[in-house]
């Protein structure tokens, strides 16, 4: 028979379990019925602090490693787990939104409005008073809020910069594999219309797929950008007016300045600017071979064209010409073909 353990060892472990806490992981969703939820732990760094800091004995390492995956019968394997790991980082930037961003998101989430309403109700449409319907102007908002909401725009841009980063240092490093995708992509073109995208489209579809569009972040982003737009327009309303020596054409105008000019409209324009580059940069087209389903047409509706339609409308001559922003806006590849 097992005889129990001496009263100094049981108060040793267990001493030693108070001491010594167990690791907290990042519990993940899987798509999945009955499969158990993978758990992910993260690491400051392992090999570096950054991708572009990795030491130099590691290129050739990466390089033989690359040839060696790359081969007919296993770049499909490589690819694979590349996007699998690129998804991962995108749940993780999403986990770190709704963790970082409790307030915000809660108070967007749990508000009585429509998307469809509020996307009809910008003031992109040239009317006062559809515009005054909405309740994402900045008089039905205190300062704070407006602050919370915009924090989790900035986040959600510099989320995507760092994986926007990574997917460059990995494309640097894997060139055997998008010569093997080019192959792929011609073989199926001849049979089929099914789009396999490279790896920087994979990083960018992933991001879309599992960050900007987690049911727990979209909602709140969506109102975040479209209570953005709010405040710049009403901002160049207020700067219009003092520059005229006329009113304020509304309240909520005066409250997006202030009266010592802290919140200014140059400083808004840039939020909604990097917030336009990040959604521009994630409309890519879908994976026809992948398991996920197709995002790019509800992304495009309530992300891609109504901000780039109000900076369109909103941003300074100076900026509005920029090649790199009128890519993405609405209707530029028919103004080309004209």
């Amino acid at each position: 028979a097992r005889t129990a353990p001496p009263a100094d060892a049981a108060a040793a472990l267990a001493r030693d379990r108070v001491s010594r806490p167990e690791p907290r992981g990042l519990p993940l969703r899987t798509e999945g019925d009955g499969l158990p939820a993978p758990v992910v732990f993260l690491k400051p760094h392992c090999l570096a602090e950054r991708v572009d800091l990795l030491p130099e004995s590691m290129e050739k390492s990466i390089e033989s490693m690359v040839h060696r995956m790359t081969r007919p019968g296993t770049w499909g394997l490589l690819y694979e787990s590349i996007t699998e790991e690129l998804g991962f980082r995108a749940k993780s930037a999403a986990h770190a939104l709704c963790a970082s961003h409790v307030e915000a998101m809660h108070g967007l989430d749990t508000q009585d409005i429509s998307l469809t309403q509020e996307r009809m109700c910008l003031p992109i449409w040239r009317s006062a008073m559809v515009t005054s319907l909405s309740k994402l102007q900045a008089s039905g908002a205190s300062r704070e809020e407006r602050l919370r909401r915009r924090g989790l725009l900035r986040q959600a841009a510099l989320e995507w910069c760092e994986l926007e980063d990574l997917t460059e240092f990995l494309d640097s490093q894997l060139a055997p594999l998008e010569l093997a995708i080019d192959n792929f992509r011609g073989e199926q073109e001849m049979s089929t219309k099914a789009h396999t995208p490279h790896v920087r489209d994979i990083g960018r579809l992933m991001f879309r797929n599992f960050c900007l569009l987690d049911s727990r972040v979209f909602r709140p982003l969506c109102l975040a950008a479209y209570g953005l737009v709010h405040e710049v327009h009403e901002a160049s309303a207020a700067a219009s007016s003092s520059s005229t020596g006329k009113p304020a054409p509304s309240p909520g105008a005066a409250q997006v300045t202030g009266p010592d000019g802290a919140e200014h409209r140059g400083e808004l324009l840039e939020v909604l600017e990097a917030v336009h580059a990040m959604l521009s940069s994630c409309d890519v087209a879908d994976d026809a071979l992948s398991v996920s389903k197709n995002t790019k047409d509800p992304y495009v509706e309530h992300l891609v064209e109504p901000i780039s339609a109000s900076l369109e409308r909103l941003a300074d001559w100076d900026v509005r010409g920029h090649s790199s922003r009128d890519a993405a806006l609405p209707g530029a590849k028919r103004r080309r073909q004209r």
